[in-house]
Formats: C-alpha cells, structure tokens, sequence
C-alpha cells in the first residue's frame, strides 16, 4: 500500500509525516444529503523513520508491505469475532461442567469476557507491532 505524505518534522533519524486522507466523496462538487460529513479530509500524523534524508516540507511517498497489512488488518478484525463465538461456547461448556441451568446465559456471559480478552490482545499485539520494522511505514521516495 502506497500513499502520498508531507514531513512536518525532521528529528535526526525519524520524521513526521502528515497523511491526508479523503473519502470517496471528497472531490465531488455537489452537497449531496447521502455524503453527510464525508467531504472533509482527515489528517493522520506518523513518525516515520528516515533512511533516504527528507527535509521538512517534502512530499514523500510511503509503502507499507501488503502481507504485513493484510495480516494486521485480519488480527484486528477476526480474533476479537473468533474470540466472541468461542466465548460463548466456553462460556457454556462451563456451565454445563458447573450444573449451572441458564447455560445460555453462561455463553453470553462468555462471549462479553472473550470480547474484552480480544481487545486487551489486541493493545498487546500492537504495542508488539509497532516494535518489529517491517510493520511501520517507509519512505520510499521524494516527490516534488
């Protein structure tokens, strides 16, 4: 994945870079009721770290490894589905161990505790993930 950032900041090896980023409708001209807010522009901020000597005002180009996106991307959004459906089933088999009668509310009981699991591993992973190269952005190249 590829996108277009400016550097803000240049602090010895790392730069900081501004990502803007536009809906689908951003370049639409109407005022449409459908868009509602979507013809603003977000800005993301990055820190980026600097191997080809950026200075401040670049127009830089950034990649990031489509595996590495594709599988962070799915650890987001499938562990904490996959932990909430085996959360219930735990939650169940638990209570059924238990002798416990609302063995349906065991599972729903479960299925929240998994949920909350997924989140706090998923916080894990990522401060994991910030650590390791490949999953960070790089400059690949100055436009100008």
């Amino acid at each position: 994945m590829e996108e277009l950032a400016t550097v803000v900041q240049k602090n010895n090896d790392k730069v900081e870079v501004r990502i803007i980023k536009h809906s689908a409708c951003s370049k639409c001209d109407k005022n449409c009721g459908l868009a509602g807010n979507s013809h603003d522009q977000d800005q993301v901020f990055l820190e980026v770290e600097d191997k080809i000597g950026v200075k401040k005002g670049d127009r830089v180009l950034l990649e990031m490894e489509k595996g590495n996106l594709v599988f962070a991307t799915l650890i987001v959004y499938l562990l904490p589905i996959f932990l909430m459906i085996s959360g219930y089933f735990f939650g169940s088999w638990v209570a059924a161990i238990l002798n416990i009668k609302s063995v349906e509310l065991a599972g729903i009981a479960g299925t929240f505790i998994f949920l909350i699991i997924s989140f706090l591993l998923n916080k894990i992973l990522n401060s994991y993930f910030e650590k390791i190269s490949s999953f960070q952005p790089t400059i690949k190249r100055v436009i100008n």
